[in-house]
């Protein structure tokens, strides 16, 4: 075998996140327009969501109450929001964004992995405590993982930063250099896979990713991971 130890993340790598994206803005866009006295708006509001979110990803912040206050400052919102408001709207975004459905190679691949290497999960906070969790038990897909590691919250650094995925790797009793890490994202799961010392695959099923800092495998599906896992990857 290649690795004795598989890392994965979460959205978008095991679950089709981005399928659902678009809906949970538009659920939390007709609030907040709603809200406002402003339900002709509506697309205006949707359309700044999207923005602030790619623009808080960035900058590592997963606080969905947050992004609603900067959707407000680019609306020119200067009146007080009732704090009970703001939490509706995130939960009803939360509430869209849980329809995501596991990609179609997900569970067999870690069927394929578990029992014969050691599997572990780093994932980003969803900003809201517990709803990450709340999501992995929805899925189903906590079964297979020996550990998991949710960065961001508990006091742990959120990713890029090597620190969970160092402690995803002690917590399996290997080295990083005996682990691979899979993820769709390049900064997050690339960077800070390889900033651990942890060898880094990223999904790219479109073949249209850049990257700052490259990666040891591109990968089109999940199902590639098991061939470079057991050294057939070519």
């Amino acid at each position: 075998m290649r690795f004795k130890g598989v890392l994965f993340d979460f959205d978008n790598t095991l679950v089709d996140s981005a399928k659902v994206l678009p809906t949970a803005q538009w659920r939390a866009a007709e609030l907040i327009a709603g809200y406002l006295g402003r339900p002709q708006h509506v697309m205006e509001v949707f359309s700044i969501i999207r923005r602030v979110e790619k623009i808080m990803e960035i900058y590592g912040v997963y606080d969905r109450d947050l992004f609603w206050r900067h959707v407000l400052a680019e609306m020119s919102v200067e009146s007080a929001v009732d704090e009970g408001a703001m939490r509706r709207w995130t939960e009803a975004y939360w509430s869209e964004y849980m329809k995501h459905e596991l990609f179609p190679d997900a569970a067999t691949v870690l069927e394929s992995l578990q029992g014969r290497c050691r599997l572990g999960m780093v994932t980003n906070t969803d900003g809201l405590p517990g709803m990450k969790q709340k999501r992995l038990e929805k899925v189903g897909v906590l079964r297979y993982f020996d550990v998991v590691v949710i960065a961001g919250e508990d006091g742990i650094e959120p990713k890029p930063s090597p620190k969970p995925f160092l402690m995803a790797v002690k917590a399996l009793g290997l080295r990083p250099d005996e682990c691979l890490m899979v993820g769709d994202h390049p900064v997050n799961d690339v960077v800070g896979a390889k900033s651990a010392g942890i060898y880094a695959a990223l999904l790219d099923p479109a073949g249209l990713k850049g990257f700052a800092v490259k990666p040891d495998y591109v990968v089109s599906s999940l199902s590639e991971v098991v061939e470079i896992v057991f050294g057939k990857h070519f």
